[in-house]
């Protein structure tokens, strides 16, 4: 039998077996790594903190926090360390951000499902493989207060969002979600495969999901896709406390508010100016 050739770059480093080292981490990469590390922080990090989530050496940490916090890239607190304005400034270019992308379009129609639930809070979100990243977020003095923001993360078979999203959209996204595996926020998540397939099946028949107090104990969510040319964009919800939720009242106005964002990104029209 013939072996097929395999190219391997010539500069690529050789083990002793004869295969390909992995390369050693960049300067680059072990930058981003320092960043990266604030991905879940809800304070500021300081430089022993920031090495350890990083896991390199605080002398490397220490030389490339220099770097990018003269490029604005973080801020120096006293001791401690936060992401500076220049992510901020970056970000805010991302497609999603932009006027008249997803995130823009949507916030019309979001202050709208705030406004019409009485003040519930409402949520715009896209999929990340085997998570929900928040967009936006209008926050309701009905709603017991939950730590979500714009830019956080989120299991997706815990939120009315992520299955919303994951009903309506491609196999890859399901298999995504299943090969991640799924954990139990509280006492109503679902963590069995086969009880989520069929979870899931009821939200695509019914065009909306919803969560019964799966990601948060006492906070309940309904969520329905943004769906453009038959492709899923996002999904936006509304949550609340359980008791006296009005289920069918909002699963209508969740619906409503997804298709008129649906709307305007079919015609391509956003609403900034």
């Amino acid at each position: 039998m013939t072996v097929p050739a395999v190219d391997v770059p010539v500069d690529a480093p050789v083990a002793p077996d004869g295969g390909c080292r992995p390369r050693p981490a960049t300067s680059v990469s072990k930058a981003l790594q320092l960043l990266s590390a604030f991905r879940r922080a809800r304070t500021d990090l300081s430089l022993t903190e920031l090495a350890q989530r990083a896991d390199i050496p605080k002398s490397t940490a220490f030389r490339l926090l220099g770097e990018l916090e003269q490029a604005g890239f973080v801020a120096r607190n006293g001791t401690k360390y936060r992401l500076g304005v220049s992510l901020f400034e970056l970000g805010s270019r991302v497609s999603l951000c932009r006027p008249q992308g997803l995130r823009d379009t949507a916030v019309h129609y979001l202050s709208q499902l705030h406004a019409g639930t009485g003040g519930l809070t409402a949520h715009l979100a896209v999929l990340e493989g085997a998570e929900i990243l928040y967009l936006e977020k209008i926050h309701g003095p009905r709603t017991p207060r939950v730590r979500t923001m714009p830019g956080q993360r989120y299991p997706a078979s815990t939120t009315a969002l992520g299955k919303a999203m994951v009903a309506l959209g491609d196999a890859e996204d399901l298999a995504a979600v299943l090969a991640h595996g799924l954990p139990r926020m509280t006492r109503s998540s679902i963590t069995d495969p086969d009880r989520f397939v069929e979870e899931l099946r009821g939200v695509r028949r019914a065009g909306v999901a919803r969560d019964r107090e799966e990601a948060v104990t006492g906070l309940v969510c309904v969520a329905a896709p943004i769906v453009v040319h038959g492709v899923v964009e996002g999904a936006v919800s509304v949550s609340g406390p359980s008791a006296g939720f009005a289920w069918e009242r909002m699963e209508a106005l969740v619906r409503s508010a997804a298709a008129g964002v649906a709307q305007k990104r079919a015609i391509g029209v956003g609403w900034a100016s």
